[in-house]
């Protein structure tokens, strides 16, 4: 029989601002429709791991989603990965590891973030003068706006037009 799985990770996205608690969702399959979930630190450790029941059961690939939070969660502005993954319950010389069809996807985590702002930049603006215009919304540093844009190389030229994420935290 030609039966194939396969995991898909829909959420976070790649580069996507997470906090210490954020959903991951996708579509998949596992043994016995279970999804494994696990997120790792820059230097390849498992901060944690959890799993979600794929609506397609043990048999078919079907949406997924759980809400996973990092215990001891590392600080403002790391790169983290996300692993979705079909769940693998054999002894640990069978099949892959961690399990069947595993994606993976880098994100940024600010800890203490309720989500993020979108800043258009203007003519003239600085990321200080940034910064310090929308401290009334969030107690960000220029340092964790650098993090939070991958597209910044340098903090001293930034573009017009560019949409920056700033972290919402404070």
């Amino acid at each position: 029989m030609g039966v194939v799985t396969d995991v898909r990770l829909r959420q976070p996205r790649a580069n996507d601002l997470v906090g210490d608690r954020f959903v991951v969702a996708g579509i998949g399959a596992g043994f016995e429709g279970t999804i494994g979930i696990r997120v790792l630190g820059p230097n390849g450790r498992v901060l944690t791991t959890d799993s979600a029941q794929s609506s397609g059961g043990g048999i078919g690939v079907g949406d997924f989603v759980a809400r996973v939070r990092i215990p001891e969660p590392p600080r403002a502005g790391t790169r983290l990965s996300v692993q979705v993954f079909g769940d693998n319950p054999g002894v640990p010389d069978e099949g892959p590891s961690p399990g069947f069809n595993t994606r993976t996807v880098e994100v940024i985590c600010f800890p203490e973030s309720r989500g993020y702002l979108l800043y258009r930049v203007e003519a003239g603006d600085t990321l200080s003068g940034i910064v310090r215009k929308l401290r009334p919304f969030t107690q960000v540093t220029v340092n964790q706006v650098v993090k939070a844009n991958p597209r910044i190389e340098d903090p001293d030229r930034i573009q017009v037009g560019w949409r920056l994420r700033v972290p919402i935290q404070g």
